[in-house]
């Protein structure tokens, strides 16, 4: 057998055996850590002091989405590199949609007032540690239908009028579902048409890229480990000031971010921007 074709299954079996370890260490993670430390450390917490309740959600959300990324990087060799920032302020996040860790790399991005998150309506229960957290947080769920039900619509229409006041963020992956081959897709404008429409925030966008491998769970449990993403940040963005312009912005953000992400996929030799780790001097 060549040399070369060893080498090669040994890498792929070593990386899955390295994506599997990352795995059951965080869904054991999820499970203990999150799911009883809600239960023991956090709403505790809160009943004794509500007023400070959205300040230890954050604290909560940006603690669990580091460590997260923490243990990718030491368990799975996951690397991150960025280019630009969001600075800590109220603001509206939209962003391309990869992979299944994407939820944590934006908390980690947005370290302003927490962001909400519009979520699919059937991860409101099932999910150990994350299901509960996603209520607790009062992230709108949707079902990402062509219409929306009066329960979605009040969510939604909730969540924006908190932005739109300064007391939430937003981050958003208006693509709806994780790219199939790392190219972005379509946008559903329900949920962004209505924070727009009602908010007057910074927009930012965020363009991953390198992730496109790991796009399900059965994906990633196997080819996760030695992932390395490069992360761009645009904007900020001034929003549309009258709702007929809603649409028009939402356009200019897709061809933003799709140019972007095609020029990332083409890099230039010798022209490659310096970057720093996510979870370096940040």
């Amino acid at each position: 057998m060549p040399r070369a074709a060893t080498e090669s299954r040994a890498g792929r079996l070593g990386r899955a055996l390295r994506s599997a370890v990352f795995f059951a260490v965080y869904f054991a993670y999820l499970t203990i850590v999150i799911g009883l430390g809600q239960r023991l450390v956090l709403w505790p917490a809160m009943l004794l002091a509500p007023r400070r309740r959205p300040r230890l959600v954050r604290a909560w959300l940006r603690f669990h989405a580091r460590m997260t990324l923490r243990m990718a990087r030491a368990l799975a060799g996951f690397r991150v590199t960025i280019r630009g920032a969001i600075p800590a302020e109220c603001c509206i996040v939209v962003m391309n949609h990869q992979s299944v860790l994407d939820i944590p790399i934006g908390l980690e991005l947005v370290p302003g007032p927490y962001p909400l998150i519009p979520t699919r309506d059937r991860y409101r229960r099932g999910i150990p540690g994350i299901s509960p957290l996603a209520r607790l947080a009062g992230f709108p769920f949707v079902t990402q239908k062509r219409t929306l039900a009066r329960s979605e619509l009040t969510a939604l229409t909730a969540g924006a009028d908190l932005v739109a006041r300064g007391e939430r963020s937003y981050l958003i992956f208006p693509e709806g579902h994780r790219s199939r081959d790392g190219r972005m897709g379509r946008f559903m404008r329900n949920g962004l048409r209505i924070v727009l429409a009602r908010a007057q925030r910074p927009v930012y966008c965020v363009v991953v890229d390198g992730m496109s491998h790991t796009r399900t769970f059965a994906d990633a449990m196997v080819r996760f480990a030695g992932t390395t993403v490069q992360i761009r940040v645009l904007g900020p963005f001034a929003p549309p000031a009258d709702e007929a312009s809603v649409d028009t912005f939402i356009d200019t953000l897709h061809e933003r971010m799709t140019a972007t992400l095609a020029e990332m996929r083409v890099p230039t030799p010798g022209q490659e921007p310096r970057a720093a780790d996510l979870l370096g001097a940040r």
